[in-house]
């Protein structure tokens, strides 16, 4: 099980982000927001900046976009850097500048240039309109959905992870210079240690996962057909130890160069009445399954991690219906942790309200 470091029990507490500040990001020249410790809207016309706000918070947490893989297009134009900074309940400043070439980043005054401590101070979970590729994506974004959970509620996990990836560079690299079979099965016994352990927490969270999915979809009555079932495959043959099958393939693996087995091929396989889940729900489905996952991810985030998580919830409408979206924005106010929603029109809920237009916010409004 993760550990356990404190529930947070109302939204007065969970408030992770005190003030927002964002300079020269797309089309936001000058932004500083002061927002909510619960739900906080950003509503607009298309095009206003409201994503820009959660895209630039998400920059901040996990060092790069969810809507570009190049920085160029995150600089407004006739700019040579971009900034954001949030000032954090618990005291702590975060702070990071990109420029096309380089990054800086700074926590608490400090010069700091490790994503990791950015990703540890600011937990968020994003839903946003490509979040079904969960579902219907390949295993790597699933392997990566894991990942990142275990990063934050299994302190030992990193660790792990960096041993058994160091040591998958060192085998393929073996591999392909065709080492002596003695140097490629020196490598194995740690690398199997170190795979082993992965697969193991896997397991733990993919059973919590379950748990925790079934009782959200109950408390927000999101229905699916069929039974849906998830299940870690390790990426080797059920009954065999890495070992062992690292020890049947080698012949391969040197024909092809690379490792073919282990925890770097593993997936976790959504079926809905024992099919799979990518074929036999429709897209909307998709996407309410999806969104599970990520909710059910997100309070696991709140139990098991040492700070409070952010919820950024980009286009909604995109995701859900509207009567899944309805239920889902009664239920958001009472949960413990903040929240980022963006949308054309205010909803009904009483939220925090920023009003974007043209790339100026108004608070309030």
């Amino acid at each position: 099980m993760p550990r356990h470091h404190g529930r947070v029990r109302n939204p007065e507490q969970a408030l992770s982000i005190e003030r927002l500040i964002v300079r020269d990001f797309r089309n936001l020249a000058a932004v500083e927001l002061a927002p909510a410790p619960g739900v906080n809207c950003l509503h607009g016309d298309n095009g206003a900046g409201k994503t820009s706000v959660v895209e630039a918070i998400h920059l901040l947490a996990r060092g790069r976009s969810f809507r570009s893989a190049q920085v160029a297009p995150l600089i407004a134009h006739g700019n040579e850097s971009l900034r954001v900074v949030a000032r954090l309940q618990r005291g702590m400043t975060l702070g990071i500048e990109r420029s096309r070439d380089e990054w800086r980043g700074r926590i608490d005054g400090r010069d700091c240039q490790r994503l990791s401590e950015f990703a540890a101070a600011l937990p968020l979970v994003l839903i946003e309109p490509d979040s079904h590729r969960l579902v219907d994506g390949g295993p790597e974004r699933r392997r990566q959905y894991l990942d990142w959970q275990l990063f934050h509620v299994e302190p030992d996990y990193l660790q792990s992870w960096q041993r058994y990836s160091r040591l998958l560079r060192q085998r393929n690299a073996a591999l392909k210079a065709a080492a002596a079979e003695r140097t490629i099965k020196a490598l194995e016994a740690p690398m199997a240690s170190a795979g082993q352990e992965i697969n193991r927490l896997r397991q733990v969270q993919v059973s919590l996962l379950r748990q925790t999915m079934a009782s959200l979809q109950d408390a927000l009555a999101f229905r699916l057909p069929g039974q849906i079932e998830l299940a870690y495959r390790s990426g080797h043959p059920a009954g065999t130890s890495l070992a062992e099958a690292w020890d049947q393939q080698r012949g391969s693996d040197r024909e092809r160069g690379f490792t073919q087995r282990g925890p770097h091929r593993a997936d976790l396989r959504l079926t809905s009445g024992g099919h799979p889940a990518a074929i036999e729900l429709s897209r909307g489905q998709q996407k309410l399954l999806a969104v599970s996952l990520l909710l059910s991810q997100l309070i696991i985030l709140q139990q098991a991690a040492p700070v409070p998580a952010v919820l950024l919830l980009d286009d909604p409408v995109s995701e859900l219906d509207a009567r899944h979206l309805d239920v889902l924005l009664d239920w958001l106010p009472a949960q413990p942790y903040q929240t980022w929603i963006t949308t054309t029109a205010p909803p009904a809920q009483a939220f925090k309200m920023f009003h974007v237009e043209h790339g100026g916010i108004v608070a309030g409004a």
